[in-house]
């Protein structure tokens, strides 16, 4: 490429960066003062918490006023982060706070962003998987007028799916103006960057060793799986390690982990409730440490709210991580008894409230639930291991020395663990069941831990442990029932329930290390050894801009320059506009335009529109799929205008896909029958905005 245009772009995606970081640190001081103020945080958890609360602080409102119908619900959003930042300003100034561990907690943020952009750097394309789906969220939330939002796939109805996530970012990236072919990317970092100051901040709390924090970063975003270890072992390079299938682990299911998610550039829910997850549950630790009080009771509902709202599938682990840490944050567990009663009913009050706060998305947001069922298959206890050994390790070393503990701790309590050990291999082989009886066995001792004996500091850490554990059993009894088939009957669920494990044992990571290796040498050794196990993903993946993959941060790169085209002039449309674009399979190039525009098309993935809206649907798409053959198998401009004014739409699009899939001459109708209003590097867009109307 031309040197000019290299500086050039550099230079751009060097401005961006910064201006995006601006835009997403001025609702941190906002954020930082509620969290200091308001919650009474620290200053260092106060600026790790700070800039989610913001965000979330001026997403919140903006997304109720939008609800209620302001169509610059936008702007008000907009409104509501100068305040917030000119009072947090105003705050910092006045009182001056410890900038030193302010400004710990900002390195923790920009390594943690700065790191997941280098990994983007070697393949930053918005292409495959579920990132057009992404990326069309996005790009028609910022077209919306008004909740829920237009389905970018299927043009006059209103999208059907969880995307409060995304609305998080909307308010920063208006204000950008940064194009998503950027934006993109850069939001993938900054929610690594949020996750790793929320992970620092409850890894802080979780241990007693000062680099606690930076241990439940290491592991909860950064970590490998005991896969890529194995890779190594069995002779692949750094650079060649099979990322895919270790994301595949357990058979015929998911096993995504946050590293690898970050890397693959998905802006999926699961991805972005993360950091709303981690929030809720580091609100409710502090709350259960230093007493429920309004103010903290209701911050955690909200946020337990949003979460549900962004991901249902994180609704319940997080609410029980939010129930569990208001009721031993402290180090003691509280029964419903005279004193505990406060933080019982303060968790029915977060999980009423939670539902109120974001009772708009319940009310229009109607999945197709097929039910809840038996597993016909169970997860092999070798995949497991390799999937998620480096955390499972130090949790049952910990189960070990509890159960030690609850049995006198003495010769005879020893031998009674062995026994226990032994007698659980023993049932677990004749069973046919091993990782379930496993998992119940640990579970088991971890919920006494956890709820049981004197005061600890570790008492917390054990109980996200036994929640990550409950998680990672649930898919060896049921499943939630999807039109995914009985092969593939448990992919989703097990998809869900083990990411959401991967982080609460992430987080549990120092207290488990603490409890379970007492000795300072044997707990070092022990984080060496599952560091090197963690360490081949994270080394294969950060060579990858090295080694001569095209870097660079421009996610539609990928795209022809004629398609890109058509994309910037539709961006620049009334928020009526509508398009035509050829249709075809889930998971590929199909439905390009409108995702990467926002400008809903006739059908985009008529898949999702399946999984989305249930069978009932499959008419309609069907309808639509043959209308779209008819307008871009037209034999005449009447007969492409007839097609067209039957579909309702504003513009049809012929570009790359459209001209390898139809016949030259229909397009030459479709060109003669309306106006040609973009021709541009073969490349066009026709408008027929009368026969829309």
């Amino acid at each position: 490429p031309d040197q000019g245009a290299v500086l050039h772009a550099t230079m751009l995606a060097g401005m961006s960066l910064l201006l995006f970081y601006i835009l997403v640190t001025l609702p941190a001081l906002g954020g930082r003062a509620l969290a200091v103020r308001v919650f009474g945080f620290d200053d260092a958890d106060g600026w790790a918490l700070g800039r989610t609360l913001g965000l979330v602080g001026v997403a919140f409102p903006a997304w109720w006023a939008g609800v209620l119908g302001v169509a610059a619900w936008q702007s008000i959003g907009a409104g509501v982060l100068v305040a917030g930042a000119l009072v947090g300003g105003w705050d910092m100034w006045r009182r001056r706070p410890d900038w030193r561990s302010m400004a710990r907690a900002e390195v923790v943020f920009l390594v943690c962003s700065g790191t997941v952009i280098w990994l983007r750097l070697a393949r930053p394309e918005i292409l495959n998987q579920e990132k057009l789906m992404d990326l069309g969220i996005l790009a028609t939330l910022l077209r919306a007028e008004s909740f829920p939002p237009p389905d970018m796939w299927f043009a006059g109805q209103t999208l059907p799916y969880y995307y409060w996530g995304a609305v998080v970012w909307v308010v920063p990236l208006v204000l950008s103006k940064i194009p998503l072919d950027l934006s993109y990317n850069l939001v993938v970092a900054c929610v690594g960057g949020l996750a790793g100051a929320l992970l620092w901040s409850l890894g802080r709390r979780a241990g007693s060793d000062g680099r606690s924090g930076w241990v439940a970063v290491a592991f909860g975003l950064f970590a490998g799986t005991a896969d890529g270890f194995r890779q190594v072992v069995a002779g692949k390079p750094l650079a060649g390690l099979d990322y895919w299938y270790s994301s595949r682990q357990v058979t015929d299911t998911i096993t995504e982990w946050p590293l690898f998610t970050l890397w693959l550039g998905d802006l999926h829910p699961h991805l972005l409730s993360i950091p709303l997850a981690l929030s809720a549950v580091l609100l409710a630790w502090h709350a259960g440490k230093n007493g429920v009080r309004p103010g903290n009771v209701t911050a955690v509902a909200v946020f337990v709210g949003v979460t549900w709202a962004a991901n249902p599938w994180a609704m319940p682990p997080t609410l029980v991580a939010a129930a569990l840490m208001i009721l031993c944050g402290d180090g003691r567990w509280h029964w419903p008894t005279k004193t505990g009663w406060p933080r019982w009913l303060a968790v029915v009050v977060v999980a009423v409230g939670g539902w109120l706060a974001v009772v708009p998305f319940h009310l229009s947001f109607h999945p197709p639930f097929q039910g809840i069922s038996t597993v016909s298959a169970w997860t092999d206890p070798l995949q497991l291991m390799l999937w998620g050994g480096v955390l499972l390790v130090p949790a049952l070393a910990a189960a070990w020395l509890l159960l030690e503990g609850m049995l006198g701790g003495d010769t005879r309590g020893r031998a009674v663990v062995v026994a226990v050990a032994a007698g659980t291999l023993v049932v677990a082989s004749q069973t046919g069941r091993p990782t379930l009886v496993i998992l119940a066995v640990l579970l088991v001792v971890l919920v006494i831990a956890a709820v049981g004996g004197p005061e600890r500091r570790s008492r917390p850490g054990v109980a996200l442990a036994a929640l990550g554990v409950f998680l990672l059993a649930v898919p060896e009894v049921l499943y939630v029932v999807d039109s995914y088939g009985e092969r593939l009957h448990r992919m989703n669920t097990v998809f869900k329930c083990y990411i959401q494990a991967y982080l609460f044992l992430a987080v549990a990571l120092p207290a488990l290390l603490e409890v379970g290796f007492r000795k300072p040498r044997m707990r070092v050794a022990a984080l060496a050894v599952i560091a090197v196990l963690a360490l081949p993903h994270l080394v294969g993946m950060a060579v990858q801009p090295l080694i001569g993959r095209g870097v660079g941060l421009d996610g539609l790169a990928w795209m022809v320059e004629g398609d890109r085209a058509v994309v910037r002039h539709l961006r620049t449309l009334p928020k009526t506009a509508s398009i035509v674009e050829a249709t075809g399979g889930a998971y590929t190039e199909y439905a390009r335009i409108s995702s990467a525009s926002g400008v809903p098309s006739l059908l985009g993935w008529a898949n999702h529109e399946l999984v989305w809206r249930g069978h009932d649907v499959t008419p309609e798409t069907e309808r639509r799929r043959r209308l779209i053959d008819r307008i871009y198998g037209s034999a005449t401009a009447e007969e492409a205008r007839a097609a067209v004014r039957e579909a309702g739409v504003s513009h049809v699009v012929i570009g790359a896909l459209e001209v390898r899939d139809f016949p030259p001459a229909s397009l030459e109708a479709i060109r003669s029958a309306g106006e040609v209003v973009l021709d541009a590097h073969g490349a066009q867009l026709v408008s027929f905005e009368e026969t829309g109307d």
